[in-house]
């Protein structure tokens, strides 16, 4: 189970934590093995016997100083004490630059010449060749309080050799070498791989924007890896794929909306001859349900396929006179609107005639779905950017499962409501095209609200005085 959750994660990471945490763990690992190797080659690999444990470099040269007329003594300190402890055979000798020498204890034979010859040699380690698994004693010249002085010392501390080298290769190889290189890996590592999967990044970035309805729309195929571009060049191939086929069926509403027409006109022609019946008033409402939806799949093609007359207009007046247009129609079907401003003019260039067809068809939704003596309202706000219209009504509202569909074609959340379900569709197209967007909002009380949000030009908003 733990195997299968550390392969969970892994596959979770991001490529670039996937690729920065192999390359440092492979680093890690050469540097471990480069360093047993070196270490173990320099030793001959004998890692059954004993080496000297240099931490005593420490204890002896803190147990060196010097007197008030400047000789070096030797001071019984605690740790010394401990080491004499623990090998009673434990001899040093300490030089300064000066050629001061103080020294403690018998130094073995095979160490004897290496003491006398301090002044001439930097570091060594002596292995006597009568026991070739012991090392017999080790040098050092070090840098402390005394100035820079020379350190021999044998007859233990012994530490079993493979411990040895393991604090070798961190002293010697690791610490001064690879923790560095380490260090630099894995601050440099991250940044490398993430410069070099930063056109990936940007290119997931614009393909949260793919859209059904943004047709043309391609991910850019310059600058990828290699091992990247064939993913995305069968992803344009399959965008384009999508946009042809919807292309398509774009054409054969739209031819469909056409051929409808004229048998609707002749049907409609023939039920105007027969005589009164309940039959015909059926017929009638059929027929005139059919027209609107041959209708409203004209206005949903023309708006996507010609291209917007742009003029600069003031929103406000427009809105103002359209709703005067309506009024009558509203009234006659037994329902009151009412029109709130509190600003004199709103100023931006779009197409007077689809944004008419858009608050046409927002009263048209409101009077269709909002039942029985319903009271509409259509509020008018801007800020420095944008021009706000909220349209609401009193009727019963949408369910929420269904408040995220309404503007798609053909969207019915109940198959006996009226309409085709185009109407809000048509009005989310009109305001993509003007750069808007429309969206639901629920009222304050009960109801169906819908906002449209229309860019304006820069400066183009008055607020009304009051005396």
């Amino acid at each position: 189970m733990s195997q299968l959750r550390s392969l969970s994660v892994l596959q979770n990471l991001s490529i670039t934590h996937r690729i920065s945490a192999t390359l440092i763990f492979a680093l890690l690992f050469v540097a471990i093995v480069s360093g047993v190797l070196t270490i173990g080659t320099f030793l001959q690999w004998n890692f059954s016997g004993y080496i000297l444990d240099q931490r005593a470099f420490e204890v002896i040269a803190s147990a060196v100083s010097r007197t008030p007329d400047g000789h070096l003594a030797i001071i019984e300190t605690p740790a010394l004490r401990a080491l004499e402890r623990e090998a009673p055979a434990l001899w040093f000798a300490v030089r300064d630059v000066g050629g001061e020498q103080v020294t403690h204890g018998v130094s073995s034979a095979a160490c004897l010449s290496i003491v006398n010859r301090l002044p001439r040699i930097f570091v060594a380690d002596v292995t006597d060749v009568s026991e070739h698994s012991n090392l017999s004693c080790k040098l050092r010249t070090m840098r402390g309080d005394l100035g820079l002085i020379q350190v021999a010392y044998g007859g233990g501390p012994l530490v079993r050799a493979w411990k040895g080298i393991g604090v070798m290769v961190l002293d010697y190889l690791e610490i001064p070498f690879f923790v560095p290189l380490l260090l630099l890996a894995v601050s440099t590592i991250p940044l490398v791989v993430a410069l070099a999967v930063r056109r990936v990044r940007d290119i997931a970035e614009l393909a949260r924007y793919v859209d059904i309805e943004r047709s043309g729309l391609r991910l850019p195929e310059a600058g990828l890896p290699s091992e990247v571009a064939p993913l995305v060049r069968a992803f344009n191939a399959a965008l384009a794929r999508v946009d042809a086929g919807r292309a398509q069926q774009e054409r054969f509403i739209a031819d469909a909306a056409h051929e409808l027409r004229t048998p609707v006109a002749i049907i409609q022609a023939r039920l105007d001859a027969m005589e009164d019946s309940p039959l015909k008033l059926k017929l009638e409402q059929d027929i005139e349900r059919l027209g609107e939806l041959t209708d409203s799949l004209l206005d949903l093609q023309s708006i996507k396929s010609i291209a917007p007359q742009m003029t600069l207009l003031d929103f406000v007046a427009l809105v103002s006179d359209t709703l005067a247009e309506l009024a009558p129609v509203v009234v006659s079907k037994g329902h009151e609107i009412e029109f709130i401003c509190g600003i004199d003019r709103v100023d931006m260039t779009a197409d007077p005639v689809a944004l008419r067809r858009l608050i046409v068809n927002l009263i048209q939704n409101a009077i269709k779905h909002g039942g029985e003596d319903v009271t509409i309202a259509v509020e008018v706000k801007a800020n420095a950017t944008h021009a706000v219209m909220e349209v609401t009504d009193t009727g019963p509202g949408i369910p929420p499962a269904w408040r995220d569909q309404i503007f798609e074609s053909f969207s019915r959340y109940s198959r006996s409501a009226p309409g085709a379900g185009l109407g809000l569709a048509i009005v989310r197209e009109i305001a993509m095209m003007h750069g808007g967007r429309a969206s639901y909002f629920e009222p304050g009380m009960r109801g169906t609200g819908i906002r449209v949000q229309l860019p304006c030009s820069t400066g183009g908003r008055q607020e009304r005085l009051t005396a």
